[in-house]
């Protein structure tokens, strides 16, 4: 059986040192961390390929090892990017793991793909959105030649893990093996802790897919209600400015900004409702979130795999804002709509995805493999 296993997860390190002033870790990171903390307690020998956020060399965390490693050329000076992936190879083959694990970000895949096929170690890709497997659409939104090189590094992946049957679809269109698995439920334990009609949240980062501007919309929309934005970003980001200049300006808006992850969760649990804004996903992880604590999710365009729809978990409008803003307000002027709604959720994240029904079907793939 293979034993083991390294995550390679260059912003995931302020997780696991909550003193690290960084807002770069997200969803993706978080479903790594819990993941290999599972593994680890399994028995499985874990390891963690970080970035540099100026820690030692080589550290551990719980019983799995953390290597630190330059990633400088992402989204920083492109020369660098012979020279770390020169470093990070030789780190790869210093660590010798029997099976490597990527979700983000794709730059990696190709230098972790050859190093795989070099020493005949095997490769896990694991899918983060679904434009992911839409080489089109990704051609469009990215530079090209990034995207070429991701094409390339697709070729050495042994197996593709999904968030969502769409992606599924999209590897095995690729020519590449893949299943799906959800993602796992982070919060350790989230009750809703006041049902009365309290605020609306939303929760993601900085970028163009989020759409954190129509959240600000729908606050001047409907005046009658509470909004809170939590959006992780770096301090001297210009987004930061801009929203909590409008928080200033917005009554019913108030701009939280960076929330760590172990202070989160209290946020969720006295929200009425969640809002997202996102063009496109894989499965965010700020759904599972809300559910756990009993919260209805709202969403402008995302619904994976049509689960809201489904099972009942809230409302998807497809694109329609003014849908949006009369969901939202049915939503919150009916008490028993988000309690019941609210409660499915519960029962579905608890049916879906536990961790451990998770974490056992990432090792049946890890002894097939």
């Amino acid at each position: 059986m293979l034993k083991k296993l390294c995550f390679i997860s260059p912003f995931l390190y302020p997780l696991l040192e909550p003193q690290v002033e960084n807002r770069s870790a997200g969803g993706a990171e978080l479903q790594f961390k819990v993941i290999a903390e599972r593994l680890a307690d399994m028995g499985f020998d874990v390891s963690f390929i970080v970035g540099d956020f100026g820690q030692v060399r080589k550290m551990n965390y719980r019983s799995i090892k953390v290597y630190r490693t330059s990633f400088r050329y992402l989204g920083g000076k492109k020369y660098f990017l012979p020279l770390d992936w020169i470093k990070f190879m030789i780190l790869l083959g210093h660590i010798d793991a029997d099976v490597y694990f990527l979700k983000i970000p794709k730059d990696i895949l190709l230098p972790l793909g050859l190093y795989c096929r070099i020493r005949g170690k095997k490769l896990v890709y694991v899918g983060q959105s679904d434009k992911d497997v839409d080489i089109y659409l990704l051609t469009k939104l990215q530079n090209k030649f990034a995207v070429y090189l991701y094409r390339l590094g697709l070729f050495f992946v042994d197996y593709a893990l999904s968030q969502t049957v769409a992606q599924m679809v999209g590897f095995n269109n690729l020519g590449i093996r893949s299943r799906v698995i959800k993602n796992v439920a982070s919060f350790p334990d989230c009750q809703q802790l006041n049902y009365q009609q309290s605020y609306i949240l939303w929760v993601g980062n900085d970028t163009v897919n989020k759409q954190p501007d129509i959240f600000c919309q729908l606050a001047c929309s409907l005046p009658q209600f509470q909004f809170k934005m939590i959006l992780a970003a770096e301090e001297n980001n210009p987004i930061n400015l801009k929203f909590s200049s409008l928080s200033k300006n917005i009554e019913n808006f108030q701009y939280l900004g960076f929330v760590p992850f172990e202070k989160i969760a209290d946020h969720f649990a006295h929200a009425s409702l969640l809002v997202s804004t996102s063009l496109r996903e894989g499965f965010p992880n700020v759904f599972l979130q809300a559910w756990q604590c009993g919260v209805p999710v709202v969403s402008l365009y995302v619904d994976p795999d049509g689960i809201i729809k489904e099972h009942e978990l809230g409302q998807c409008v497809d694109g329609d804002f003014d849908q949006l803003c009369q969901m939202v307000d049915e939503f919150m002027c009916d008490e028993n709509l988000r309690v019941t709604t609210g409660e499915r959720a519960k029962q579905y994240v608890k049916q879906q995805h536990s961790l451990e029904s998770i974490v056992g079907q990432y090792q049946e793939i890890i002894n097939n493999l």
